[in-house]
């Protein structure tokens, strides 16, 4: 856990109380995430008084205590209990893509790099100390970054050209917390989990941080932008609030 993340609790109207992270960032407002692997996760402004974050959450126990229902509803629990696993397969819906994994061992003399690589269409191989799983996630996790940075920038210039902007450059990130931002000088960063979304909710990001090129700001002017260059954005923008759910556990950790 980061220096700036710190453990809390709050009563919820089903009578439980769930444990879960607040973390300081340079965020305006208050972003609330939930997964069944993680659990609840609070990202508030940095100068923002511990017991009004607490005063945030506890407004929004209603829905945190409807999440916890549904995800236990198809038998998802809250909380670290996927246990450390190196995945064999998974699947990219952004691309339309489905990929095997493999562990091949590295060289018996000294400790190994484990890296991931692509083999082959579908195909990684992950080699090196193969042994050690958080060392295979993340090599799986740099491997991810670098392939949805080809996959990424095409997609992305081309949903600019059509719109006529232009932005001044692209990077690609692994966050917890944020699907994406632009600076007010035009500089657009993505996180490479968007793969992980459908095809049309990873498009919905890419216009919604585009259109701030024209609006640096979510005002009515922006979202009519936002609707003007993706007609759905309405019902995308409320499919956003569950995306993360999408996230395999191996993938979930912050690389800054």
């Amino acid at each position: 856990m980061k220096d700036d993340t710190v453990r809390a609790a709050v009563g919820l109207p089903c009578g439980r109380t769930l444990e879960f992270d607040i973390r300081r960032s340079r965020v305006r407002n208050v972003y609330f995430r939930m997964s069944p692997r993680a659990g609840l996760l609070v990202t508030a402004p940095r100068r923002m008084s511990h017991r009004d974050v607490l005063e945030s959450v506890a407004r929004k126990s209603r829905w945190i205590s409807n999440r916890l229902s549904e995800y236990e509803a198809v038998g998802q629990l809250i909380g670290p209990d996927a246990a450390a696993i190196r995945p064999e397969a998974f699947d990219l819906p952004a691309l339309a893509e489905a990929w095997r994994v493999e562990y091949k061992p590295g060289a018996e003399r000294g400790r190994p790099a484990t890296i991931a690589r692509t083999a082959a269409p579908g195909r990684i191989v992950v080699s090196g100390a193969i042994d050690d799983v958080a060392a295979c996630q993340a090599a799986l996790r740099r491997w991810l970054a670098r392939y949805a940075a080809s996959a990424l920038a095409p997609w992305l210039a081309g949903l600019a050209g059509q719109a006529g902007l232009r932005y001044a450059n692209l990077c690609i990130r692994s966050q917890r917390a944020r699907w994406g931002s632009c600076s007010i000088d035009g500089r657009i960063s993505l996180n490479c989990k968007l793969l992980f979304l459908s095809r049309e909710q990873a498009s919905y990001v890419m216009v919604h941080e585009l259109c701030h090129l024209l609006e640096a700001n979510h005002s009515h002017r922006f979202w009519a932008h936002v609707r003007r260059l993706e007609p759905a954005s309405d019902a995308l923008r409320r499919q956003m609030r569950h995306a993360w759910g999408l996230v395999p556990a191996w993938a979930e950790r912050d690389e800054g």
